[in-house]
């Protein structure tokens, strides 16, 4: 039996198609993953910081934080409950990606609680 040279063109190529379409489907949905971390991260910030800070302060920093993030417009709705020693921060929006032959809504829910 004779092997030939480069008889495995086929196998390689099936290969880089599917990591291709794996880095193509991914990345939105990493993207996506990595802004939440991001707005979650600030959600934390200023629970750490509220002491200091006006709620009407807080939302507008949460608010332009979502909207430099270019979240849905849902994540511009931040709720805040503050006590006397306590705040909590959250919100929920739901993520919509659309690829091909994929859709789907993702559902976040950035929160944190601080004392005060």
């Amino acid at each position: 039996m004779v092997r030939r040279i480069g008889g495995t063109r086929l196998g390689c190529l099936l290969v880089v198609a599917l990591l291709a379409g794996a880095v193509y489907y991914g990345a939105g949905i990493v993207q996506m993953y990595m802004r939440y971390y991001q707005f979650q991260d600030a959600f934390k910030q200023e629970a750490r910081f509220a002491q200091q800070h006006t709620d009407g302060a807080i939302k507008g920093h949460l608010q332009a934080l979502a909207d430099s993030l270019q979240l849905p417009d849902d994540a511009q709705t931040i709720y805040l409950k503050r006590k006397e020693h306590h705040i909590i921060i959250w919100n929920e929006y739901y993520y919509h990606i659309e690829l091909p032959f994929y859709s789907r809504d993702f559902y976040f829910n950035p929160k944190a609680e601080g004392s005060i």
